[in-house]
């Protein structure tokens, strides 16, 4: 995958869409971070490439939920401890509706 600068597409777009229907994806950085990933797509598959990128996003989710579930001992709560909490907030919704 190649790494082109922000700057590329506000200074030479005409050669970023080379790039890109070459490349098929670019990560676009600033100040050389990555910013944002571009996908070239196909005739008819916008639809399908949305929904699919909209699936990797919620497994990132799930994944960060996880790794801070691991990093602050959560992952290691019994169902017990995971239902008190679960009526805690529940309560506490209900008192804020109530208001």
């Amino acid at each position: 995958m190649e790494f082109v600068p922000y700057r590329l597409m506000r200074n030479q777009p005409k050669e970023l869409r080379k790039k890109l229907e070459k490349q098929g994806e670019l990560v676009v950085t600033v100040d050389g971070e990555p910013l944002a990933i571009m996908l070239q797509v196909p005739k008819g598959s916008l639809e399908d490439l949305v929904m699919l990128v909209s699936q990797v996003k919620a497994q990132l989710s799930v994944a960060r939920i996880r790794q801070n579930a691991r990093q602050n001992g959560t992952d290691q709560m019994t169902d017990e401890e995971i239902n008190a909490v679960v009526q805690e907030s529940r309560a506490q919704r209900r008192a804020k509706r109530s208001k």
